[in-house]
């Protein structure tokens, strides 16, 4: 009996290797039409609020005053805790102390009540940065060194003295 035929399975194709040069141009090209989609999105938005605060009527006017009102007020009273916790974390970040209990913490607020992280990491980088070696040298004499095969056998003054008119200490 004759066996069946089978078709030829293709060969899995890959796709060509795109240079790298490419793959930047496209991404680039993605990233521009990304912005413009974006943009577009934001006048549509505005115009979109635009047309619905033309339609409102007066009492509806009045309560989104107050809703904004009331919304610039409860921001004004956190923010300032809102800037100071950005403050306490851009600090921990860079490792210096920063003492926020006498700054003007609305300072570090954009206009609609929100930390503004700029402003903060511009204060964190004025503020020295630590220094990783030790404040003091490690000097031989300097405390309780066990068995550092030093020259000193007591703390007898003038063998000390001696040690430091001979250049041989420090």
């Amino acid at each position: 009996m004759p066996e069946p035929e089978t078709a030829p399975t293709p060969e899995p194709t890959t796709p060509p290797e795109t240079p790298p040069a490419d793959q930047a141009a496209e991404a680039e090209k993605w990233k521009a039409l990304s912005r413009k989609n974006e943009d577009r999105w934001k006048a549509a938005s505005k115009e979109l609020e635009d047309l619905k605060a033309a339609a409102m009527t007066d009492q509806e006017k009045a309560l989104a005053d107050a809703r904004a009102e009331g919304r610039k007020a409860a921001l004004s009273e956190v923010g300032t805790s809102l800037a100071a916790a950005e403050i306490r974390a851009q600090a921990a970040a860079a490792g210096v102390t920063v003492p926020t209990d006498y700054l003007d913490l609305n300072r570090f607020l954009t206009g609609d009540g929100k930390a503004d992280a700029e402003a903060v990491k511009g204060l964190i980088e004025s503020f020295p940065k630590p220094s990783t070696e030790p404040a003091f040298p490690d000097l031989q004499g300097a405390g309780y060194h066990r068995g550092s095969g030093s020259s000193i056998s007591s703390m007898d003054p003038t063998e000390l003295a001696d040690l430091i008119a001979g250049g041989r200490f420090i």
